[in-house]
């Protein structure tokens, strides 16, 4: 069989399986087997494939076929130009995340030393993004699953910033750092209700774990949880960013405004328009 033959049939199984964008799925599956970019995976189309290759990709297509994501059959999804590892403990990196590290870059300086904790880190991708952006900063991924911490573990230092970056399984509830010992706080923690179950993808309720994407009390408990803890973690001036859902930006701010901890409270939106990340400053 040819590569060609492949991406046909591949793509028609792939459509006729409902999966999103068929055809790039049956090229990058070929490119991850062929170790070949989508470029040299068309220039390479009437390449004839060995036994041992065309079974690997007819294994792996039959994969995606039943809903099973991308990501975690090639093993990792980029973020912020990097190529991060992924597994089914993990939530896969979503480009809505890039937005709480821009607005850390944007916000904070560049040249100074600076100690940031990512509460829930799941792979790590925000914490390793931002000591990859800012070579003076430093910090701690905390991460309640063990099997995720490992994965943060891995991309931090596969990626080259494990000597920057702690990791410690933590409860957001309970966390065990010093009062006043962070400049900052990055969290993407589980913001989705259990009454919008039925609005979250079919593949993403099979394939990635419930206990990153939802929460108690509207979606609120974690949330609420962390900022709890911002205002005890955070020093002076300190700034928590917060990813939340698109239509709990008034709720995260009421929460941030319901003590007198934090001021500056606001909300940033995505390329689309919709809220997704809330900020705010230690008094």
């Amino acid at each position: 069989m040819r590569l060609r033959e492949y991406e046909q049939n591949a793509a028609r199984r792939l459509t006729k399986a409902g999966v999103d964008s068929p055809r790039l799925c049956a090229q990058l599956l070929a490119g991850h087997v062929l170790g070949l970019d989508r470029l040299h995976c068309v220039l390479a189309a009437e390449r004839e494939l060995t036994p041992d290759q065309a079974g690997t990709l007819e294994a792996l297509t039959a994969r995606r076929a039943t809903g099973e994501p991308l990501a975690q059959i090639l093993g990792g999804r980029e973020f912020f130009g990097r190529t991060f590892l992924v597994t089914p403990d993990t939530l896969i990196p979503r480009p809505e995340t890039e937005l709480l590290v821009e607005t850390a870059l944007e916000l904070l300086p560049a040249g100074q030393p600076l100690r940031f904790a990512d509460l829930g880190a799941g792979s790590g991708c925000i914490g390793v993004t931002l000591c990859l952006e800012r070579p003076r900063w430093c910090g701690l991924l905390l991460e309640l699953s063990a099997p995720a911490l490992e994965v943060a573990r891995a991309n931090a230092a596969r990626l080259g910033a494990a000597t920057r970056l702690d990791a410690l399984r933590a409860d957001l509830r309970a966390i065990p750092l010093a009062g006043g010992s962070c400049d900052l706080l990055v969290s993407n923690p589980p913001y989705i209700a259990d009454a919008e179950r039925g609005q979250v993808m079919d593949e993403v309720l099979r394939f990635e774990p419930h206990s990153a994407l939802f929460s108690p009390e509207a979606g609120l408990a974690h949330l609420r949880a962390v900022i709890a803890q911002a205002a005890r973690l955070l020093r002076p001036g300190g700034l928590l960013l917060l990813e939340h859902g698109a239509d709990q930006g008034k709720a995260v701010r009421d929460l941030l405004s319901a003590g007198d901890a934090f001021v500056g409270i606001a909300t940033r939106r995505d390329l689309a328009g919709l809220e997704r990340c809330a900020l705010a400053r230690k008094v």
